[in-house]
């Protein structure tokens, strides 16, 4: 099951944000090893919970098995501090309209999926991103800086997705790209 996290509701879903957390801890800085704030098992950064909307996903049992994170790029986001190289002109996305989407993380464990048979929730999660952008009609634009296997993956589910720019970070090289007029990639 999907559920959308938004600020007016945080204190309803606490439990879910915490356990969010912990997820994220476990894929971002224990399986990925990247250099992200973690404390007392939970990967929590400067950006979360202000004015942030999440998506996490659940299993049968309650059990968070992804996850992701959307903010609109008017308030303070990774594009203004670890990813601020990352743009060319920032100033050029900071506008209404425009979310960034971080924190993206699926459960790869095998041993859920030899049990649930569910390998479907990158796509689950992509649905929700999109079913958040018509239903609020508030998006314009989704920016992301990803590895291009993701920028493929998220190509394969049909979404019409350009090139902002190119860059390394930490000696990967990461794409930055974007996804606008969700109709228009609906009517595609």
């Amino acid at each position: 099951m999907l559920y959308l996290i938004e600020p007016h509701n945080y204190d309803v879903y606490r439990d879910d944000l915490d356990n969010m957390y912990r997820f994220r801890h476990r894929i971002f800085f224990d399986k990925l090893n990247w250099d992200v704030n973690s404390h007392d098992d939970m990967e929590k950064d400067e950006y979360d919970e202000k004015e942030t909307y999440y998506l996490i996903y659940k299993d049968e049992e309650g059990i968070i098995r992804g996850c992701v994170r959307f903010i609109e790029m008017t308030n303070n986001c990774m594009f203004d501090g670890p990813f601020k190289d990352a743009l060319p002109n920032v100033d050029e996305f900071k506008r209404q309209g425009y979310w960034e989407i971080t924190r993206f993380a699926v459960d790869t464990n095998p041993e859920y999926y030899k049990v649930s048979g569910n390998r479907n929730i990158a796509k689950i999660i992509w649905a929700g991103i999109i079913k958040f952008a018509i239903k609020s009609k508030r998006v314009e634009c989704y920016m992301a800086t990803t590895y291009l296997a993701f920028k493929k993956l998220s190509a394969r589910y049909g979404l019409l997705i350009y090139d902002v720019n190119k860059k390394v970070f930490d000696g990967s090289q990461m794409f930055v790209w974007g996804f606008s007029s969700l109709k228009y990639s609906w009517e595609k």
